[in-house]
């Protein structure tokens, strides 16, 4: 993304919350770092108990960030329409590139900034839209450990009758 766009500060603090929020999130110490239109940044630290049997970080907290930066910047994208809606993943495709040694770092953006508007679109016209996020995931050493691409969904809530 050329132009990083930001939200308002209260937007911001709601989506991090939200995904703070989510005891498996809390559990590994995913945290989302600052959230934009249709891109996210977050870490999680490198502690002993979520290390795999080669003594580097667990692919499941590498997926868990990958998936918190990715919702991030999802949310980020719909942030007006998320009180009458509920967003979905629908996949997640991993490709770990390098071992995970030290604190990781991820970055998340919406695949093709255009596609935004049009799910905006679509997402008043039908109450469903589409998002595809790219995610990068670097490690301690400041090399890429993992990419991923998140497919994400947006549906609106029921109206009560």
């Amino acid at each position: 993304m050329t132009q990083a766009a930001t939200l308002p500060a209260f937007a911001v603090a709601a989506v991090k919350k939200a995904l703070h929020d989510i005891p498996m999130n809390a559990t590994v110490g995913v945290q989302i770092t600052d959230v934009g239109v249709g891109w996210a940044t977050g870490e999680a630290p490198d502690t002993a108990p979520f290390r795999n049997h080669l003594g580097t970080i667990h692919a499941g907290v590498q997926f868990l960030l990958a998936e918190a930066v990715s919702g991030a910047a999802f949310a980020g994208a719909f942030a007006a329409q998320l009180s009458g809606a509920v967003p979905l993943i629908e996949k997640l495709e991993t490709h770990y590139v390098n071992r995970a040694v030290g604190d990781l770092t991820a970055r998340a953006e919406v695949a093709d900034p255009a596609q935004i508007a049009v799910a905006h679109a679509e997402f008043a016209a039908d109450g469903r839209a589409r998002l595809v996020i790219n995610v990068t995931v670097q490690d301690g050493e400041g090399k890429d450990v993992m990419r991923a691409v998140a497919h994400w969904y947006l549906r609106a809530r029921p109206q009560a009758k």
